[in-house]
């Protein structure tokens, strides 16, 4: 009596898999460089283009994705292998320091405070 009229359109089965996919919460991913009880320093995010010179002179044209009393995140479009220890310097935040390079993937790297 109050059943459904059936459907005349045929299973989309891309919209009942994005259906499943979607039902599933999504497991929390935590970036840290801490050790387990270590506190890191509270970071801001930030847009700001900055130099990276490095020990042998070379100048890299960098954006500051995100700072902290520590260290800095920087991005790159160059693939460029940064030395140990490089100069950053940032007129608008008021950087202009030397940091050691703590990890570097392609287009990004870590740096800490010297």
């Amino acid at each position: 009596m109050f059943k459904k009229p059936a459907s005349s359109k045929p299973a989309d089965p891309l919209a009942d898999r994005m259906r499943k996919i979607a039902a599933v919460p999504a497991e929390e991913v935590i970036y840290s460089s801490a050790k387990p009880g270590e506190k890191r320093a509270e970071r801001k995010q930030t847009f700001k283009s900055a130099t990276v010179t490095t020990l042998g002179g070379e100048r890299v044209d960098v954006v500051v994705k995100n700072v902290s009393a520590t260290g800095a995140r920087v991005e790159f479009l160059r693939d460029v292998q940064l030395t140990d220890r490089v100069m950053l310097s940032e007129p608008t935040l008021r950087i202009k320091t030397w940091a050691y390079v703590v990890w570097q993937t392609r287009g990004a790297a870590g740096l800490q405070f010297a």
